[in-house]
């Protein structure tokens, strides 16, 4: 910084101007580490971080649980006010407290990641049911807290949600995801994994309105069989990618209808045509391949 006259001497960083050059060229660079590190250097770095998180748009803390963490968040609570995705997976440290305020501020928020966060409750959800409405993507894996009543405010309030995952949900009925299938016309992502609820009834649902789903994910659903792998096959044409391991009851005669447009992650599986097997007065083997 210093010139060959020395004229500059004493000039640092932060004598840059910071509207069009600082938070434009730099603070984009930096992530949310380097930023709370600048951030200690000085009461003017302070400012200027403070004032800087003003502009950012993107928060990923996943699978962060750093000792002080929510401390740090605490700090974007007060000062974001413009973010448009978050990811807080797996980070068991968020809590209420310090979850509510942030989502309460930030209501231009798209994408919300909160898979695995086992310490918050369904209030939390409460500032992005009313507030954020261009949501389009909601991932709340394993959130064992996710209520019937929270789902159907969540669906009362919202008709843009592109992409949900609620695998793992078990507090969910087949009633209240039938509902918010019927009112997000537009969903192209769906995970429903482990989800007790999921019946035939529920896929013949998705085929119905979810015309434009294009990944499904139904792994562990015990109850569907191919009547509704069936439905699916025959309603969903932009379908791409269909999850269904650990579902005994679905068999390759459905699977097969999508074979060649959709990626299945179970492999063929070859049967005999048993019309084929002649008869010699002996038992016939059902072989599987």
């Amino acid at each position: 910084m210093a010139g060959t006259d020395g004229d500059n001497d004493g000039l640092s960083l932060f004598d840059i101007v910071w509207e069009d050059v600082l938070y434009v060229k730099l603070f984009p660079l930096l992530s949310l580490k380097d930023l709370f590190s600048l951030r200690c250097c000085s009461q003017l770095a302070k400012t200027f971080v403070d004032n800087g998180f003003h502009r950012l748009r993107e928060i990923n803390l996943s699978g962060n649980n750093s000792p002080q963490l929510d401390q740090a968040f605490q700090v974007l609570a007060t000062n974001c006010s413009n973010v448009r995705v978050l990811n807080l997976a797996r980070c068991h440290w968020v809590q209420d407290g310090i979850l509510f305020p942030f989502l309460q501020k930030n209501r231009r928020l798209v994408k919300i990641n909160l898979s695995d966060c086992m310490n918050i409750t369904p209030r939390s959800l409460q500032p992005v049911i009313v507030g954020c409405k261009q949501l389009t993507t909601l991932k709340l894996s394993h959130c064992h807290w996710l209520t019937i009543g929270a789902m159907e405010a969540l669906t009362l309030h919202h008709t843009k949600i592109q992409e949900l995952d609620v695998s793992h949900c078990a507090a969910l009925n087949e009633r209240c995801i039938s509902v918010f299938l019927l009112n997000c016309r537009m969903l192209k992502t769906l995970s429903l994994s482990n989800v007790p609820a999921v019946s035939d009834n529920l896929l013949i649902a998705i085929a119905k309105h979810s015309k434009f789903i294009k990944n499904l994910n139904l792994v562990g659903c015990y109850m569907i069989t191919d009547r509704g792998i069936g439905a699916l096959a025959l309603c969903c044409k932009e379908l791409e990618s269909l999850m269904v391991r650990d579902c005994p009851q679905v068999t390759e005669r459905s699977l097969e209808l999508m074979r060649g447009r959709v990626f299945i992650d179970r492999p063929r599986v070859y049967q005999p045509d048993m019309n084929m097997v002649p008869n010699m007065g002996f038992p016939r083997l059902f072989l599987q391949v």
